[in-house]
């Protein structure tokens, strides 16, 4: 899942490659911005990195004449540096105990470019290049470099490269908003400017002093191997781009531009390669997928058991072109037709016809005097129910002769002695409560109403004579002396 998530970001991050860039100042002359009024005789910069706004006025540009090299005021042509870039450092504010000076303030980036000719420059393998650790770069002219194959503070006449490290200031926006190509390291670069000059600035650290030019009017570096220079830019020139005052160049780099591709190159590029590519990777797995699990049932099910699948859906197709519906719809259909034409009843009828819940609910329990027989805990009670029941099958008369009726229970054989049906004497009550005398027919069991019985049968009943009423006796069988009178368990 992580490794799922991580290739979409990174393919995302692709869309956005070009326009990711540095934090740096904006242009205006309001609080946090950074603004220049240039012209080669007198320039005004207006800056907010500082702890408070900063105005500086009366710069001049120091120039170049082409084919001598000389440098003046009164030269117009730009001062070059060329060579490798090496390190950068871009300002969106200036710290006060950064070690910023009056003319730092002014500065929007800086750069540290290797001397070189632009050929050799553009020969030079990415890797094989100086390699700066940058620690801190609080001032713009100044920076605090640690371990690495060069170590700019401490070039002097005895170093084996020359290096510029310039302080740049934007002449207009276009070349400011330009500058954030120069966050990509390791690339031939060429600045073109003017010098600074100011009434006060003397022979100070960045200003035009004693400096020559050759006669393309590329900066001469001096015999301490560094020239630290500040510079008003007027354009910058890449390989195979270039940044101008204006913007108007026929290979203008713009904000958001891919080397090689550029902007509109670079969205084709995503658009088919990134896009397409990546949905066809997906049909690719897909078939590959698809193509495994197929082998796989080949080998499970052998080629018959291929071949019965590949009949079964032809069989299938030619079920529904000829407009045969599988039982599985069917039921679909009835249960939709059934749910959709079920008429709407207004008032649900009980599940049960004659049965009232309700009423057999709400009915109180049974009332009347009950018989307890025996005693303690294990005593059998005897409801008004059940008198009532013994009273009715004692009083119903018998449909069937006495003598045909036949107890259906043979007489339990024991060691004790039987008695006779006309023995009269009493069974003896094995009760010890006060409970009435009259006894009910064991044998008898509740009987049951019946329906109306066939017209054959009513005349047979009518044909038999009356019999006449017996006395109900029943086997008594005694055991042998035990006490029954306590039926608690």
């Amino acid at each position: 899942m992580r490794r799922g998530r991580f290739a979409v970001l990174l393919v995302l991050s692709m869309a956005l490659a070009g326009c990711l860039g540095p934090s740096t100042a904006s242009w205006g002359a309001d609080n946090g911005e950074l603004h220049v009024d240039f012209s080669q005789e007198s320039t005004t910069v207006s800056s907010g990195l500082g702890p408070e706004n900063t105005k500086i006025s009366n710069i001049e540009g120091i120039g170049c004449a082409p084919g001598s090299g000389e440098l003046g005021e009164d030269n117009t042509d730009t001062v070059s540096f060329s060579g490798y870039l090496g390190a950068s450092q871009f300002y969106s504010s200036h710290p006060e105990d950064g070690g910023a000076v009056e003319f730092d303030y002014g500065v929007a980036t800086s750069v540290a470019i290797q001397n070189m000719p632009l050929d050799d420059a553009n020969n030079i393998v990415d890797g094989d290049g100086p390699r700066i650790d940058i620690k801190k770069w609080d001032s713009p002219l100044n920076p605090e470099t640690g371990t690495g194959s060069v170590d700019l503070d401490e070039l002097d006449r005895d170093s084996d490269t020359k290096w510029y490290i310039l302080g740049l200031i934007p002449t207009s926006e276009n070349i400011h908003n330009g500058l954030t190509a120069l966050d990509e390291w390791h690339q031939s670069v060429t600045i073109n400017g003017y010098l600074v000059q100011t009434n006060s600035s003397g022979n100070g650290l960045g200003y035009y002093n004693s400096q020559t030019a050759d006669v393309d009017c590329n900066l001469a570096i001096g015999t301490q191997n560094n020239e630290r220079l500040y510079v008003l830019v007027t354009s910058i020139e890449l390989e195979g781009a270039t940044i101008s005052s204006n913007g108007e160049a026929s290979d203008e780099w713009v904000y958001g531009d891919v080397p090689i591709f550029g902007r509109t190159g670079y969205l084709l590029f995503f658009l088919a390669f990134g896009i397409g590519g990546g949905f066809g990777a997906f049909i690719l797995s897909k078939m590959f997928v698809l193509q495994g699990a197929k082998s796989t049932m080949k080998n499970l099910l052998g080629k018959a058991g291929m071949d019965s699948i590949k009949q079964v859906k032809q069989d299938v197709k030619s079920a529904k072109a000829a407009g045969l519906v599988s039982p599985t719809e069917r039921k679909k259909e009835g249960r939709k037709h059934a749910s959709t034409n079920k008429p709407q009843s207004t008032a649900e009828e009980p599940a049960l016809a004659g049965f009232d819940l309700d009423s057999v609910l709400s009915s109180g329990p049974s009332t009347g005097s009950t018989i307890e027989f025996g005693g303690g805990s294990s005593s059998v009670v005897e409801t008004i129910e059940s008198q009532e029941m013994d009273r009715e099958i004692s009083e119903q008369p018998s449909a069937i002769p006495s003598s045909q009726r036949q107890s259906p229970f043979p007489p339990r054989e024991s060691g004790s002695r039987v008695t006779s049906p006309q023995d009269t004497v009493p069974q003896r009550e094995h009760f010890t409560s006060a409970a009435p005398t009259k006894k009910s027919a064991p044998s008898k069991k509740k009987t049951v109403r019946k329906r109306k019985a066939t017209s054959s049968r009513v005349k047979q009943e009518s044909v038999l004579p009356e019999a006449e009423p017996k006395v109900e006796t029943r086997d008594a069988f005694e055991e042998p002396e035990e006490d029954f009178s306590d039926f608690s368990f």
